[in-house]
């Protein structure tokens, strides 16, 4: 755990939010629906080993072969409040892929099950795994992203969720170039971070909610980076008085509160963008 709390401790100012209007619409800025589900607790015969090959084969016969689906990848609780908690984590090109989508899941369904019975009986088997509660959100990627080079290595990703205010003094142009001075300085010459993922809440229970997930391979990864974050970013501003300028230009986006989760990929689960 002092890992973690060096984590949560040293994670040094780095990209707040706007509105959606204020973001360039120049860049790529694909949407990404986050299914949380939970572990069917009560369920006596479980098997990882079963719940990851039903997991492959729905994976290889669906997502795979559905090119609305840019990308995808499956988290595991690792270090947050809630040890049941699985992710699905789907990425979309735009809104309307989404709904294409899913047309497109129930057409690759029946052509991998044609049998009805065959199919419903699949669905059986692997909604057997699950609770039946679960929640959907969907963020909007915003401009900064590091995308993770495709590895067959599980990787831990670390999500923060930060709160923001909504400013009135707050401007396109000030926000647009203190994100890209950060990232260029910082985030993209970080070599421990594998991937960087900044998105802003969409559609779902929070709209204040601003995410930030960082990829490393192990927890010693991320204090690294954490640590070179603020390696990097003290010898850009090298005086005090110019990252109190930076830092107090920035906090007039975000509430102050955040909360923090780790968690694990899978892998055999993951399809990278490059496959479309």
């Amino acid at each position: 755990m002092k890992i973690i709390k060096r984590i949560i401790k040293g994670l040094l100012i780095l990209v707040f939010l706007l509105p959606t209007s204020i973001f360039s619409q120049t860049q790529e800025q694909p949407f990404i629906k986050v299914k949380t589900m939970h572990w069917n607790m009560n369920l006596d015969d479980f098997s990882m080993q079963n719940w990851k090959a039903l997991e492959l084969e729905y994976f290889n016969k669906i997502t795979k072969q559905n090119e609305y689906i840019l990308s995808a990848t499956v988290l595991q609780h690792h270090f947050t409040g809630d040890s049941s908690e699985i992710l699905f984590i789907t990425v979309f090109n735009s809104w309307n892929d989404i709904d294409l989508a899913t047309k497109r899941t129930e057409e690759l369904m029946k052509i991998a099950w044609p049998n009805e019975n065959d199919r419903n009986a699949f669905l059986k088997k692997q909604a057997k795994f699950y609770a039946k509660a679960h929640s959907d959100e969907i963020y909007k990627s915003i401009p900064g992203t590091k995308q993770i080079e495709h590895t067959d290595l599980p990787l831990l990703y670390y999500v923060r969720t930060s709160y923001y205010t909504f400013p009135e003094d707050g401007t396109k142009e000030e926000f647009q170039s203190l994100l890209n001075q950060y990232n260029d300085v910082v985030t993209n010459n970080n070599e421990y971070y594998k991937g960087y993922y900044p998105q802003m809440h969409y559609y779902g229970s929070d709209r204040t909610e601003f995410l930030e997930v960082f990829c490393a391979e192990t927890l010693a990864g991320l204090e690294k980076g954490i640590a070179k974050q603020g390696e990097l970013f003290r010898d850009h501003w090298a005086d005090q008085k110019a990252q109190d300028d930076y830092n107090n230009k920035y906090g007039k986006y975000l509430t102050g509160i955040h909360n923090d989760r780790i968690f694990s990929s899978v892998p055999d689960l993951y399809k990278p963008r490059s496959q479309n």
